[in-house]
């Protein structure tokens, strides 16, 4: 009877220990599984523009939003910004409209010849992202001859201010900004707000926080209402200095 007593003993010993590794491993398959489901899917835009067109001619641009296998047909946002080489400054901004099954498209009338570049503003799901093509409106070579003789630097970095579709006077305001440079986030980057109500000399700074790769946020208040400029300083540690300007209207 000591020996059976034995046995079974042994026998309970091993069952126990085979459930105890089942149930290790069936949480390190739940733990798998919890990491691979908080994995976000990446955003990918595919822009689809004109190479080359002739003056006056009607331009249609579109951007196809995908997160994985899904068509992306809920974006916060696409914008299309258009302009010349060595004029970025003086960029439109078109909105998009939704087409379906992710495609967003923008008609544009460029009257003027030369080499222009158009990018696709995409915020969608938390994510941002902003590819650019290059269109030659008109003789390529006359394209060539004028950006030639313009010297003018065409930067590398993308900046793109998000702001309310309204702002308040004394409201608190969170002034978001999207950085990419060659198509890639910029990260780590030092970037201030400097804000200054038109015809009024004295500017107030605010500095940007990085909230995640390649986005930084700043909040403040406007005192008056009226009419401001917010300009978006752009440094790193690599030498990098750019800027660009945003006009935003104030109301009560």
């Amino acid at each position: 009877m000591k020996k059976i007593g034995s046995w079974v003993s042994i026998v309970s010993i091993a069952l126990a220990l085979a459930a105890c590794g089942q149930d290790e491993n069936a949480n390190e398959s739940n733990n798998t599984t919890t990491a691979d489901e908080t994995q976000v899917e990446t955003l990918d835009v595919a822009l689809d523009t004109p190479e080359k067109a002739e003056a006056g001619e009607t331009l249609t641009f579109t951007a196809t939003v995908t997160q994985g296998d899904e068509k992306v047909d809920d974006a916060d946002e696409v914008m299309f910004e258009v302009w010349k080489e060595g004029s970025k400054d003086d960029s439109e901004m078109i909105e998009a409209s939704v087409d379906g099954k992710g495609v967003y498209s923008a008609e544009k009338v460029i009257e003027n010849e030369g080499k222009y570049y158009v990018q696709s503003h995409v915020t969608a799901r938390d994510l941002h992202t902003m590819p650019k093509n290059e269109i030659i409106i008109g003789s390529e070579d006359n394209a060539t001859s004028e950006s030639g003789h313009e010297h003018q630097h065409e930067s590398e970095v993308s900046i793109h201010l998000m702001k309310p579709d309204e702002i308040k006077a004394e409201k608190d305001v969170d002034l978001m900004v999207h950085l990419q440079k060659n198509e890639e986030a910029l990260t780590e980057a030092n970037v201030r707000f400097e804000i200054s109500k038109n015809g009024k000399k004295n500017a107030e700074w605010v500095d940007a926080v990085e909230m995640k790769d390649g986005e930084y946020e700043g909040t403040t208040s406007f005192k008056e209402v009226g009419d401001y400029t917010v300009t978006i300083h752009v440094e790193n540690d690599e030498g990098l200095h750019e800027h660009t300007e945003e006009n935003v209207t104030v109301t009560q």
